[in-house]
């Protein structure tokens, strides 16, 4: 049935994506699967190939190949793009089974009616647009509660994609989607998740990181069965080296909003001793947490904050501020400093104040930890390798543990012993090393979990950042 090779696919479907203008790709959430990648979901999925297969979102067909590749027999697909459905009968084969509609305004007894259909199907994959709608969805062919839970759950073409899918497939059925991974943790999809999780069961999710070019964020493999089970378990897993690499399994209850990729069992078992033991920062720090609104020329940015201190200017005596750098990555982690009273600071500084100005020397010593810098990346921003913004939502999240008052003031009194140090000089870099010791003292954290915080953190950092010069 195919009429081509995968090769001759891969060529020839990049073609017809690179022919689409940047704009119109942009705006109709349009970026296409490479057929290796869906060849390797379908291998994954280990579908029953009797089954009936659709991709409603389908574009010129990757999925529909590989499904036919695959072995499968009942083969469906459909999308708005005519171009792009005659294309994907091209290459496919398919002629009488993608039709040219809209499957994601269009109610799911008509699609299923135009495509011929008399049931539901068994299984929906494929990749849906992903991009976000402006304003109510006014459409003459959805009705009004559809275009309100819509709305309340993110406004995005993924997110309708997905509600349709639970419509399109059999009670027992499988939905198996690439969607953005921030849709794991970010509050606008909250409504989606909690319907998900409490309402279906969460087979898997393949961390794919950043697998499409020209796209801005990482991606995930999710598959839910379209019923409930109490005892799920979700596998969690990776794409690494062209393959689908096993992490663990997570019940499916241990979620009640945020779904977290755990990269392993120790880290894990790490989050739930922080989840288990300590009280949050929200708990303990009752000032202000949020951006500058500073207009002032001499106004602190985020580019002038460096790890304990400033470029410019003197780290001051006395206050209760911290300025952190809003914008964080990976490679350096927290940019943070001790900010006294009298600075004031732009939109791209984050603002922590306290009555108490041992516990914003403190904080600042915790955020620059590893152990924080571990929290936020893993726990927080779901191990994205991209940059993000450190604002009030992530911080308030962080374990905060400040009951060993010796502990306390040593770590209080180191800060205040780095700000006066040469910035990054030898001795600046083993008195952040003695801090780190201090800060996972105070956490108690044991010395197995201390070499794997290491390591992850050392793999993802700037090597400027590291302290192993005599190594």
């Amino acid at each position: 049935m195919l009429n081509c090779t995968l090769d001759e696919y891969a060529i020839k479907s990049s073609l017809f994506e690179s022919s689409l203008s940047g704009e119109y790709r942009k705006k109709n959430g349009v970026f296409y699967t490479d057929v290796r990648l869906s060849r390797l979901i379908f291998d994954y999925l280990a579908l029953d190939p009797k089954k009936l297969i659709l991709d409603p979102c389908c574009g010129v067909g990757s999925f529909l190949y590989s499904a036919i590749e695959y072995g499968c027999c009942n083969v469906y697909g459909a999308d708005i793009d005519v171009k792009a459905v005659r294309m994907c009968k091209t290459l496919t084969g398919l002629k009488s089974t993608v039709k040219k509609m809209d499957t994601l305004f269009e109610d799911s007894k008509v699609v299923l009616k135009k495509l011929g259909l008399k049931e539901k199907v068994d299984y929906v994959i494929g990749n849906p647009p992903y991009c976000p709608m402006e304003g109510t969805i006014v459409t003459d062919n959805t009705d009004y509660l559809f275009q309100r839970k819509i709305k309340d759950s993110g406004n995005n073409l993924f997110v309708v994609a997905l509600y349709r899918s639970f419509e399109l497939v059999k009670d027992d059925g499988i939905i198996s989607y690439i969607v953005p991974k921030n849709f794991l943790h970010v509050f606008s999809y909250s409504l989606l998740r909690k319907h998900i999780l409490n309402k279906k069961a969460i087979l898997s999710i393949v961390d794919l990181g950043s697998c499409f070019s020209n796209v801005r964020g990482e991606q995930i493999l999710i598959t839910i069965k379209n019923c409930y089970s109490k005892d799920n378990e979700i596998r969690l897993l990776r794409y690494v080296d062209d393959s689908f690499q096993n992490v663990c399994s997570v019940k499916q209850s241990f979620y009640s909003d945020d779904i977290l990729l755990f990269s392993s069992e120790d880290e894990f078992n790490v989050y739930c001793k922080l989840e288990g033991t300590y009280t949050k920062f929200s708990d303990i720090c009752g000032g202000y947490v949020g951006r500058g609104r500073s207009l002032d020329e001499d106004a602190v940015s985020g580019k002038d904050i460096r790890k304990f201190g400033f470029k410019n200017r003197q780290v001051p005596a006395r206050g209760n501020q911290v300025f952190i750098q809003n914008i964080y990555s990976a490679e350096a982690g927290i940019i943070a400093s001790f900010a006294g009273n009298e600075l004031k600071a732009k939109q791209t500084v984050t603002i922590f104040t306290d009555g108490d100005e041992k516990m914003c020397r403190y904080m600042v010593g915790i955020l620059h930890s590893r152990l924080c810098n571990f929290y936020l990346l893993k726990f927080c921003y779901n191990n994205s390798r991209l940059t993000m913004h450190t604002d009030a939502k992530y911080l308030r999240k962080l374990p905060l543990k400040k009951d060993n008052e010796v502990l306390f003031n040593q770590i209080v009194s180191l800060v205040e012993a780095i700000e006066g140090r040469e910035y990054m000089s030898e001795i600046w870099f083993e008195m952040i090393e003695e801090l780190n010791e201090l800060v996972y003292n105070m956490y108690g954290i044991d010395d197995s979990e201390r070499v794997y915080i290491d390591e992850e953190i050392k793999s993802l950092q700037s090597k400027r950042w590291i302290n192993d010069r005599d190594k």
